[in-house]
Parts: C-alpha cells; structure tokens; sequence
C-alpha cells in the first residue's frame, strides 16, 4: 500500500501531500504499501536531499499564457469549498473543487445543515468530449490505497494513461461507420480521503514537517527491529506517543472519530451525486451559450441531450478504480450501497474481514513467493541476464539470495569516505527497502536489484556503488539540518511559511488513524505476549515482508478516538442485497501485500455475479506488470459491462531477466502500441524503463528509484 512522495527542490514534500502551488508531476510510483514501508521510505528520502531534485522528477513547466500561469499557480486555500461541484482551472488541463460535506454523516439532516463540515478536495481530468457529447462515459473515480494516499496525487501522475486504458481507441474526432460502436470517453477524477492532505479539517500528528521528519529519521533500523526486547519495547513505545500526538493534535475540529472508510464510501456518494447535477447544468451551459454547438447538434438531437445528461438525484452510480486499500473503499461502497454500482474495478484486493478485525495476517502469504519466482526466472535466462545466476538450480539461487541479505544482519558493510563523505554504513534496513521495492514494482525494479545484490555479497565498501549508497543515505540530513525548530525560511527559499522550507504531510499518521477507526478504534492495550504471537504469524508467512507489517499490529496503540459511527458489517458473507452491476476483481499470481486469494474468497463469497480476472504475474496490483491482456479486459468492462469469461488468467508481455515472453514479439502499432506505452508508464513509476530499450547507467537508475519512491 503505496506511499509516494512528491520531490520539491531543497525538500521532502510527500506524495501524499500532493502540490499545494507550483506544478503537477507527471509521474507517481503506483501502487500500495502500508505505512511501515512508507516510514522505511521516508528513511531513505535522504538518498538524494537537496540536489537538483527538479531534474529527477518531470515537472509540467509554465507557459506564458495568462490563463495558462494562473492554473499553475493554484492553490487550494483560494477554493471556497461548497455544497455543490464548482471547479476551477488547476495545473495543466484539469479541474480542482472543494466540496463541503458534513463531518459525521450518520448525524441528523438539522444537524447536517449546522455543520461542522469537512471540504474534501476533489480534482478531475476532462474527458476528450462534452457532456453533450453521446459518446461522454461520465467520471471514473479512482482511489491509490493506504489507507492515506492522495487522490489528488494519483489524478496529476497518472490520469492521462490510466484515461488511454479505459476510453476507445478510436480519436474523438475519428468517423464512425453505421453499426460501429462509438465507444465512450471517460473523466478521471479522484480526491484526497478524509485525514489525507488537502483535504480538511487536516489531520495533524506533528505540530510541524520539521518534528515529523527528525521522528522518521529515528526508526530504528529494520535488520535490527525485532531481535532484542529493548527494540520491541521502544518501538511499541513510539508507536502509543505517535497515537498520542495524533489524538491531540493542533486540527481545526477533532477529525479521528470521523475518519474510518464509512464516512469516506458517503463522501463517494456525495461526490457521485453532485457529479451527476453538474453533467446536467454543464450540458444546459453548452447548449444554451454556444449557438456553433447549438449548430451541431440540430434541433432533434437537444432532447437527447437533456435526457442523457439529466440528473437523477438519489439514483446517480459509481464508476470506480481500486486498489490496494481502495479494494476495501469499493467493497465497502458495494455492500453499503448496492443499487449504485456502475462498473467497480477492484485491483490488487485486501480481505474487507480481516481489515474491519484490525488485522494483517493474510496479507504477506506470497510475498516470499515473489523471490522464489525471480530465482527460477534467473535461472532460465542464465548469467548474461542474470548476474545471480547459479548453475546448479533455482533453489540454489534463492539461497545465495537469503545468504546476501541475512549476512547484512551481522555483517552491515562499512564504506570508506573520499572526499567529503563522511563514514557511513550500509545496513540491512538500507537493502531491505530496495528488496521491497523489488518485490512490489516487479517491471520497473525486479532485475535492478538483482543486479545489485553480488556488490553487496562483495562487502566491498569502496564500490563506486556502495559509495553512491552512502551518499544518498546521508543526504537525508539535509532537509532537517537547513530546517531547525523556529528558523527564518527566507534563508532557504525566499519564503515566510515554515513548511516551505519542509513541507508537511499526512500520511504518517492517516495509515495509523484510519486503520484504527475501521478496527473500532483504540485504546487496544496490545500485551507484550499477544505482540509477540502476532509477529511470530507474520514471520511464518513472509521472511522478507513481515519485519515491516509487525509494525502495522500496532496501529491503535496510543490512540483514544472510536467512530463516531461504524456500520454493523462483518464482510465474513454476504449482508446486502447483489449489487446492481457484478464487480471485477483482479489479482497477481504473486501479489506480495494483497495474495489473490482475497480476490478470490471476496468475489465467491461476498459479491454473487462477480468475476476474478487472474493475471500471471508478480508485483502489488496489475500495474505492477504491463498485460495488454488484461488492460484490455479493463477497456472492455468500462466500455460495454462485459467481463472477461471465468478463468480467465492474462500474462504479462515481459518478465523479469526473460524479457519479452508475448507469442510473436513485443512490438506493437495503432492502439497496442499506444496502450503499450500507457501501460509501461503506470508500471515504471521512476522512470527507469527507455521505450527504445536503452538503458541509463543502473544504480543510478537504482537510486534515481530510490529519490522517487521518498518523495513521490
């Protein structure tokens, strides 16, 4: 369950705290960590500090148009929120609004009349057509997991592919013959969730960027977390001081008891039914001022207009793109609301169970699976592809693997400083978070790793690589060393507010809230013993994964907030009616946080109708490897309704050390070609992968990497 951040020069601006002014990126590191990877990655944002940030991550440049530059100075405090969608022109082409929804939804309508409200930040993508258009689909809502990612993050990175994948591959402006489908052409719109961002009230653990960034720089390291009791007491113990800190924290109302996912899936509704009221003023606007469109349309085509853009109020569906944690918002929307479904995408699934039980116990089944894999494919491509390659099988593969990591346990390497590199270590932590990376982003990061590993086996702490490492580890000083408590920020960047300097973000605590309100809140008063057995369950499912998700056990320690109202949902069978379209449900051969048999036990147990698409491959959600296959069976869904038969399994067109593993070749024309690329985007959220197939040098791709999953 992803956490990304948003690089800004001189900087550790988080993904989850999307773009408050300045410019949209164009790339986001997809899919979904939970909050312990997301702390490991906070670590390592000191790889890069504050060296020519701007140049690693692309950023849409202003232009001199008027217009144009003022979209690019938006900034969301000049939104005043409102009951109904009015958007504003923002960033490069898409459109932000504030909408303002009561606080606590099961409250009385007097009640939610006086408030207190929340403004939730909405920002959507325009389809290629108007409204008035028959070929307009309406909005696809998408959200990028957590729980605590930025919908608003994910909307800037990754809409304009996302939207290449879902609308027809024909142009807008393309003739369709009689007896040809149209197709439909979508918007992509998302929002921040509640606690997250640019969303308020804000949620706030730290009363500052500068005290949350000294706190993440505290963890201890991963490769020594759990093998001392001392270990285990102090990060139980910052775990309870960061529930603390977020129970009475400086937000403008107490925010926790409204948090959890319910009140979230009725901010969709919301969302969905003011989407549906202004589809019908916007088309009443077109045909009204513009005579040219008044033109092409005619006088017969008018009523058709208004009947297909008409308002239903009460009855407006969902269009909706999950994944990671945003599986549980849509299964939750779905069982709440079932007459409402539309088309439901639920990618890369938690157990809904399990996630209301506060637990992590089925997550973690196949992420040691994940090495396994990459060990055979190794072995099949051979020591030219693979530079881990053992000629003996496999097994024997994976075994100089374990070795390599376990011995940075007890063996971490020491790295002699040039120049002015002061002394460093490279630790087990360091390379855990690359091996997670690795495991999670199976296109874009499997074989860099790899590639790295027989340095590290080398212990060899003058390697120019391991020399790179340290710099970039150190680095992540430099932030919190420009920045102490108190200082004048027109000494770094000209500006007067303090987290100019260190911009805040939320996610550090969001994870913990929002899982602790959808548990039933806290406190849970965890003993050591019950602690201790929650780790040992996780150990026995994930060797690699586990040490990170022990933390997540954790999530309500220290917090003192219940819902405010939780619905009487076991998610263990079906306690609602079917809903009004089936759901899709896609799932990893090799998912290492969410195994696809959650989407499986969903799908037959919870959602009759619905249908598991299986793609075969490794890596967190189906982005995580291109599959024209599945891709398209995603297009169909959105397009038409239609699922993919039962047992469907897509393959992706590549694997890690094999390469392209398509029938007949992976070069592709027209629309493959096109969807191709799309996909290739949204599976290398660093952009490390040449679409000609040439690469940059590979650990600075590595670390290049490294700076993007730190900063989004």
């Amino acid at each position: 369950m992803p956490c990304k951040f948003e690089p800004a020069l001189n900087s550790c601006k988080g993904f989850c705290a999307s773009p408050e002014h300045g410019t949209a990126p164009k790339k986001r590191p997809s899919s979904l960590l939970t909050l312990s990877f997301c702390l490991l990655i906070c670590l390592i944002s000191a790889h890069l500090g504050g060296r020519s940030l701007a140049r690693l991550f692309p950023f849409f440049q202003p232009v001199s148009n008027d217009d144009e530059q003022r979209r690019n100075e938006f900034r969301w405090a000049d939104i005043t929120p409102t009951t109904t969608l009015r958007y504003t022109p923002c960033w490069d082409s898409f459109q932000c609004a504030r909408l303002s929804v009561p606080l606590d939804w099961n409250s009385t309508i007097e009640e939610h009349r006086i408030g207190p409200y929340a403004a939730i930040a909405i920002v959507k993508l325009p389809a290629r057509v108007p409204v008035t258009d028959a070929r307009y689909g309406g909005p696809v809502v998408l959200n990028p997991g957590g729980p605590g990612e930025s919908g608003i993050y994910q909307v800037l990175s990754d809409a304009r592919h996302l939207q290449t994948v879902l609308d027809s591959p024909r142009g807008p402006e393309e003739i369709i013959n009689n007896g040809e489908e149209a197709g439909k052409y979508f918007d992509i719109l998302s929002f921040d969730p509640r606690g997250v961002n640019n969303t308020t009230p804000a949620l706030r653990c730290f009363p500052g960027a500068f005290n949350q960034q000294t706190w993440l720089l505290r963890f201890p390291d991963i490769g020594l977390l759990w093998d001392s009791e001392s270990l285990v007491g102090l990060e139980r113990a910052r775990a309870a001081a960061l529930g603390a800190s977020c129970s009475s924290g400086g937000a403008e109302e107490d925010v926790l008891p409204y948090l959890n996912t319910a009140q979230v899936v009725e901010d969709m509704v919301e969302i969905i039914e003011r989407e549906g009221q202004w589809r019908a003023e916007e088309a009443r606007r077109l045909l009204e001022i513009n005579d040219n469109h008044k033109k092409q349309l005619g006088r017969n085509l008018k009523l058709d207009v208004h009947q297909r853009t008409a308002y239903h109020p009460g009855q407006e569906k969902l269009q909706f793109w999950g994944m990671s944690y945003g599986t549980t918002l849509g299964s939750t929307f779905a069982a709440l609301h079932p007459d409402r479904v539309a088309r439901i995408v639920l990618d890369g699934n938690m157990d809904p169970a399990e996630h209301y039980r506060g637990g992590f116990e089925k997550s973690l089944q196949d992420a040691d699976k994940v090495v396994t894999q990459y060990s055979t494919y190794c072995f099949a491509a051979g020591p030219e592809k693979c530079r881990l390659f053992n000629v003996t099988s496999p097994g024997s593969i994976e075994a100089r693997f374990t070795s390599i990591m376990s011995s940075l346990k007890t063996k971490p390497i020491a790295v002699s400083p040039p120049g002015n590199l002061g002394p460093e270590v490279i630790t087990f932590g360091d390379v855990h978070l690359l091996l997670l990376t690795s495991i999670f982003f199976s296109f874009a990061f499997a074989e860099r790793f790899w590639d790295l590993l027989p340095i590290l086996e080398s212990g060899n702490g003058t390697h120019p690589d391991m020399v790179a490492m340290a710099l970039r580890k150190q680095a992540r000083l430099t932030p919190a060393a420009q920045l102490e408590p108190g200082s004048d920020c027109n000494s770094i960047t000209g500006g007067d507010d303090p987290d100019s300097c260190l911009p805040y973000h939320s996610w550090a605590g969001a994870f913990k809230t929002i899982s602790c309100m959808d548990a039933g809140g806290g406190p849970t008063h965890l003993t050591r013993e019950a602690f201790a057995a929650a780790r040992k369950r996780l150990a026995a499912q994930s060797r690699w994964a586990s040490p990170t998700w022990s933390r997540n056990v954790l999530s309500c320690e220290g917090l003192t907030a219940r819902p405010a109202w939780r619905p009487s949902l076991t998610f263990e069978k079906q306690e609602w009616a079917n809903t009004s379209h089936p759901i899709l449900f896609i799932g990893n051969s090799y998912d290492p946080a969410t195994p696809l048999a959650n989407a499986k036990r969903v799908s037959e147990k919870l959602f009759p109708g619905s249908m598991v698409l299986q793609q075969d491959s490794e890596g967190h959600c189906s982005h995580a490897s291109p599959s024209l296959c599945t891709a398209s069976a995603v297009r169909e869904y959105f397009q038409t309704g239609r699922l993919p038969q039962p047992g469907t399994i897509c393959q992706p067109e590549v694997k890690p050390f094999l390469g392209c593993v398509r029938k007949g070749g992976c070069s592709f024309e027209g629309d493959d070609a096109r969807l191709w690329e799309a996909l290739v985007q949204l599976a290398d959220p660093f952009g490390l992968t040449k679409m000609d197939g040439v690469e940059i040098d590979l650990y600075e791709d590595i670390w290049r990497a490294i700076g993007r999953i730190a900063r989004n």
